[in-house]
């Protein structure tokens, strides 16, 4: 195979944003007021509905934004060649066409519902040779879905080419596809599973509906890493929030999954794929956007949600307002990146690579161990 070129827009050399006070909007609007109101009751601890203090819930979304279950719209297919990789025996993917219709089930034995999507479900199971436990996605044909051609493999879903464009260069921060098969009305595609392992929303609901700064620095600065790896790759997932992100409790391995929405690295995107509470204000506004600066502002938004249990903003509208309500009880490293990442001007946001050298992945915890320190160490919280 031929090797892969990245389209991938140019970086600002990494340095670290000094700290100071940010200064976001002197005139409060009016839509703000009621949101700024509830923000003040959460985190006073005086919120009228006590569901309030859990968070973000899949069935708040506000109705004024889009269906996220809807399909996508197709874009026009784009031809790809993936790298080979060196020494990546764990990537065992069906080439010939032999190999694609062999029934799954000899191999692999399906066990519980994991968790079910607008393009399909997944299930738990294991790997039948050495009882490896992995997840079973299986992707329905009946729905639209976009394609990529890659040279060796044909044309695939995005999903699964995505993937094998990601894997082709090891990464632990990326949740690897170990197989995939095709039958006549879907795919199936076969992941490692990690155990003991949660998504990033129910870990967080299950620490009480948000994570200390010292757990969210150790989660958030792997994502970097994965979203980095994603980038030199040439891939943007633009899907990136809780739910897509898998941490291991009792390591604290963090790994993203769930490249769906995901598309190739290009100069500008004037079509939406993802959750609508994570997209940045000038797609509202203007109905396009750059790659690195939704990146950085879907991973504001994260953070935000992480450490404050809610989302920044609950409407398209307080998206396109940018007002941001910071609780005092974050630190000024935290609010500081938080404010940056959050940036209403996609001119003013962050690269990736400042985010991972910003002041408060640097900021010792009790034990003076940094997010680089403790990445990968259990916690006496889990």
């Amino acid at each position: 195979m031929g090797t892969v070129s990245t389209a991938v827009g140019s970086q600002r050399t990494p340095t670290a944003k000094p700290l100071k006070k940010r200064h976001r909007h002197h005139k409060i609007p009016r839509c703000a007021q009621r949101t700024i109101q509830k923000r003040k009751r959460l985190f006073s601890g005086q919120a009228a509905n006590p569901s309030e203090h859990h968070g973000y819930k899949e069935t708040d979304q506000p109705s004024n934004l889009a269906d996220t279950t809807e399909p996508l719209q197709k874009r026009p297919r784009t031809e790809r060649s993936p790298e080979e990789p060196a020494n990546q025996p764990v990537i065992r993917l069906s080439k010939c066409k032999a190999e694609l219709i062999a029934h799954w089930t000899k191999t692999y034995l399906e066990g519980e519902l994991l968790g079910e999507g607008g393009f399909g479900c997944v299930f738990a199971g294991i790997r039948k040779e050495d009882g490896l436990p992995v997840a079973i996605k299986f992707v329905s044909k009946t729905k639209p879905y976009e394609k990529l051609q890659l040279t060796g493999y044909g044309w695939l879903p995005i999903e699964i080419a995505l993937m094998v464009l990601a894997n082709t260069k090891p990464c632990s921060n990326i949740l690897k596809i170990l197989d995939w098969f095709e039958e006549p009305k879907r795919y199936v595609v076969i992941l490692e599973r990690p155990e003991p392992c949660l998504d990033l929303h129910e870990f967080s609901s299950k620490q009480g509906g948000c994570l200390t700064e010292v757990e969210a620095r150790i989660v958030v600065f792997q994502l970097m890493e994965a979203l980095k790896h994603c980038k030199s790759q040439g891939i943007l997932h633009r899907d990136v929030k809780p739910e897509n992100i898998l941490i291991q409790t009792d390591t604290w391995q963090v790994k993203l999954f769930d490249f769906g929405c995901g598309d190739l690295v290009k100069d500008c995107y004037d079509r939406f794929a993802g959750t609508p509470e994570y997209a940045p204000p000038e797609w509202f506004i203007q109905g396009q956007y750059l790659a690195d600066p939704a990146t950085v502002w879907s991973v504001g938004v994260t953070l935000y949600r992480l450490v404050c249990g809610c989302l920044p903003f609950g409407t398209s509208e307080e998206t396109k307002t940018g007002y941001l309500f910071l609780p005092e009880s974050l630190s000024q490293e935290c609010s500081d990146l938080i404010s940056w990442c959050l940036s209403p001007s996609a001119e003013g946001r962050p690269s990736l690579d400042q985010i991972q050298l910003h002041h408060w992945f640097y900021v010792p915890d009790i034990r003076g161990a940094s997010a680089q320190d403790t990445g990968t160490t259990t916690l006496s919280s889990s």
